[in-house]
């Protein structure tokens, strides 16, 4: 914009003195720097109409304290190498709320396509959507600025997740074989839609989409689950319950503990709920975890339902009972738990408190046995 005022002010410059001084010559740089101006505007507009940005994040999850790679594709269609190419790109960690924007400037040859690539250095676990806020093209003077329309403008969200321990967990014989006797009793949820309406019933946020009855959904307006007839024992429970978390550091400590436990669950072979209360739905959300990237679901929609200011500590006893009445489970189920405390109990029973300043060694000082 500054090189675009004063391009203007010496055009101006010059008619004036054109006009006052009679000056032929004076008069023909007023009309030359018009039409070099109207030139640039043309090849500025051809230059946008041919070009195209997006970004992508090659990363879906990062580990925090490691840097996100964001790439800026810069895509020219046409015969005219572009300008100078300004973009901003914008940051956002649902987690914080932190917003953030950085500028960055490339060009592209013509029937070419540059990448460039950035990093965004990731401190905080959460969820961080990357998008471009807007792009403009200059000319080859630096004179003109113009949008650039074509660009993406969907966000690509990133997962930064913090350090994970190793938790010792020792499964006996008899969980693994309810495990499995569980896992193969799921089939039972995908029955025929011939079911009768006293096979179904309301949809809970959380149960999976292979047991929702389409049909009869469809006639009644709102979602319908298919009921479970297995008498087998259900997947063991992990409860995260409710609390007030007075500051951000152990706010991460809680998603450490919380992640590491859930993923040493996983990676013993241990197939399990993770759950937690949405306060905005007013139930009981669960998630099953069979594979460590399945417990992220926690970090992504959890974590902020779990610690916001104004959370009443819940204890074990009413999450659990609140999850037996909205599922209506009727057979004895293992479950762990864990409040903002960092208490954790196993069946019921505290069986740790996990130290927020010395983490590691307090994780792994007590082995959970289900």
């Amino acid at each position: 914009m500054k090189q675009f005022i004063f391009y203007i002010i010496l055009l101006a410059v010059s008619m004036y003195l054109a006009l006052i001084y009679r000056n032929n010559a004076l008069l023909n740089a007023f009309y030359g720097g018009i039409f070099i101006l109207l030139f640039l505007v043309v090849l500025n507009i051809v230059s946008i109409y041919w070009t195209d940005i997006s970004i992508n994040t090659p990363e879906s999850v990062v580990q925090a304290g490691k840097e996100i790679p964001v790439e800026i594709v810069l895509n020219n269609r046409g015969i005219i190498p572009t300008g100078r190419i300004g973009i901003f790109i914008k940051s956002f960690n649902y987690y914080t709320g932190k917003k953030e924007v950085t500028r960055f400037y490339g060009s592209a040859d013509s029937s070419s396509s540059i990448v460039t690539k950035c990093y965004y250095h990731a401190k905080t676990p959460g969820s961080i959507e990357f998008c471009i806020k807007k792009a403009w093209a200059e000319d080859y003077l630096g004179i003109l600025k113009l949008p650039v329309f074509k660009h993406d403008k969907y966000g690509h969200t990133v997962m930064v997740i913090p350090v994970l321990y190793e938790v010792p967990v020792y499964i006996t014989q008899t969980v693994y074989d309810n495990i499995y006797e569980n896992d193969n009793s799921q089939n039972i949820y995908t029955s025929p839609d011939s079911m009768e309406d006293g096979d179904i019933r309301q949809y809970i946020p959380g149960d999976s989409l292979k047991n929702i009855h389409w049909k009869l959904s469809a006639k009644s307006g709102g979602l319908v689950s298919r009921q479970k007839y297995s008498t087998a024992s259900c997947i063991a429970l992990f409860f995260v319950c409710p609390g007030n978390i007075d500051n951000a550091y152990k706010k991460r400590c809680f998603i450490q503990v919380v992640l590491s436990i859930s993923t040493s669950l996983a990676a013993n072979g241990y197939i399990h709920y993770i759950c937690w209360y949405n306060k905005k739905d007013n139930c009981i959300t669960r998630y099953i975890v069979k594979q460590e990237s399945d417990s992220y679901c926690f970090l992504q929609e959890g974590i902020n339902a779990i610690t916001g200011k104004k959370n009443p500590d819940k204890g074990v006893g009413w999450i659990k009972d609140m999850y037996v009445r909205q599922y209506n489970v009727q057979n004895y189920i293992p479950y762990i738990a864990i409040n903002t405390k960092l208490e954790l109990f196993a069946n019921g029973k505290k069986i740790i408190q996990y130290d927020f300043k010395d983490l590691k060694n307090s994780i792994q000082k007590i082995e959970i046995l289900l």
